[in-house]
């Protein structure tokens, strides 16, 4: 009788496959990043009880994930970015497309922000400061069209009537602008220039473009992430790029996130794909290669988050698919707008969710479709505010409706 043994790899991949997953603690003052890079697939993370103070690791992030792992943060466990990690930065970021019906997109920036000069807040500001650049008028018979500008609030522009040059034109602060034409733009035409802290993450699966999946991800428990923004320079809630407790980015699926507490944030949790491709208005991409995220559960989590806002699914400047995510049990209190289904989202559900929230509870806003939107209750305004939104800025594709049923805002209901 003749026998064939086994090859040696073919044995040890039986063996590896029977061997149960392994857990690691981690505890205050270790790398989380260390540890799960000499994990392996499958296995177990958790973060004991007490304050895990860290700057940022891989891909901006206190904790990079790129293979398939659960994470659990202890009850009494708090993963904190620790202060100072971000600051001011002196260059600016110019923000286009709130518009997608320019004629022209030609501003430039230039010169050198001062940075001692005092942050301005408000909405969208995050102690940031925005420039406002409006074009006031369109020149006729070759004359030069104007532009209005201010480094105030987000659309106060007292300086107007700014004949445009052609050359550098001086604004404040050290900075200054260039348009490429002296005529042919459309009148309003809106541009923002920002001069913020760059971004922060804690958890971060994936960083956009990565070539393979990376799949069955869990953050569980009944843990914190601090992204401590109140002792950090943030971006601008205009910019490409805003912080996060967790992100998920690119070619990512079959994550869950559940139970857990995040806090002092401009978002909690953030997902959207990524694309190669030319940015163009209004949403659309030149030829290039889609990195798609689907399958995402965010469930039974808290935001407390007065100064920021929730959950964003989907993202403008990040035009790769995101698909089924379910954002269904959680109780959020935010500043601004709770829950956002944005760009590039098809088949989600957002149900049974608890708001209170200053700005929007849920706001449908750019293009998604295949949504439910039911059973969520708003808390704490009586004022009426709706409890959903749906709508896009001029020049994009309107949401396709969702199916809403049994949404509701307690106070702001008539009563008998």
């Amino acid at each position: 009788m003749n026998f064939r043994c086994a090859s040696i790899p073919a044995l040890l991949f039986v063996v590896a496959a029977q061997l149960p997953a392994a857990e690691h603690a981690i505890r205050p003052g270790d790398s989380p990043q260390a540890v799960l890079d000499r994990a392996a697939p499958g296995d177990r993370l958790v973060f004991l009880p007490g304050v895990h103070q860290h700057g940022l690791a891989k891909h901006r992030a206190m904790l990079y994930v790129d293979k398939s792992i659960e994470i659990e943060l202890r009850e009494g466990a708090t993963l904190k970015l620790a202060p100072g990690t971000t600051k001011l930065e002196a260059d600016g970021e110019i923000t286009t497309d709130q518009d997608a019906g320019k004629k022209l997109d030609d501003l430039q920036v230039g010169g050198r922000f001062d940075t001692t000069r005092p942050a301005v807040d408000g909405p969208e500001a995050y102690g940031a400061t925005i420039y406002s650049i409006v074009t006031d008028s369109v020149g006729a018979d070759g004359q030069p069209d104007t532009f209005a500008w201010g480094d105030g609030k987000i659309f106060d522009t007292p300086h107007k009537g700014v004949l445009i040059t052609g050359d550098w034109q001086d604004l404040s602060h050290g900075v200054k602008i260039r348009f490429g034409s002296r005529t042919g733009h459309s009148l309003r035409s809106v541009w923002f220039v920002s001069y913020d802290g760059p971004e922060a993450y804690g958890i971060r699966i994936g960083h956009g473009r990565q070539k393979d999946y990376i799949e069955n991800v869990r953050i569980v428990g009944k843990g914190t992430i601090d992204l401590n923004a109140s002792h950090n320079a943030q971006p601008s809630g205009l910019v490409k790029d805003i912080n996060a407790c967790v992100l998920i980015h690119g070619r990512v699926r079959r994550v869950l996130v559940e139970g857990i507490t995040m806090t002092d944030t401009m978002r909690s949790v953030m997902c959207y794909g990524e694309h190669t491709g030319e940015f163009l208005p209004g949403g659309k991409t030149g030829p290039g290669e889609s990195f798609d995220a689907e399958d995402i559960t965010i469930q039974r989590t808290r935001t407390l988050n007065p100064r920021g806002a929730a959950y964003l699914l989907g993202h403008p400047s990040h035009r790769g698919q995101l698909r089924n995510v379910k954002c269904n049990g959680n109780y959020m209190e935010t500043g601004l707008t709770a829950l956002e289904p944005n760009f590039n989202l098809d088949g989600y559900e957002v149900i049974g969710n608890v708001i209170k929230s200053d700005g929007q509870a849920i706001h449908c806003w750019r293009h998604s479709r295949n949504g439910v939107i039911a059973d969520n209750l708003r808390v704490g305004d009586n004022t009426g505010k709706p409890v959903v939104v749906v709508n896009a800025p001029r020049g994009w594709q309107n949401p396709e409706p969702p199916v809403q049923r049994n949404n509701r805002n307690h106070l702001g209901e008539k009563q008998p």
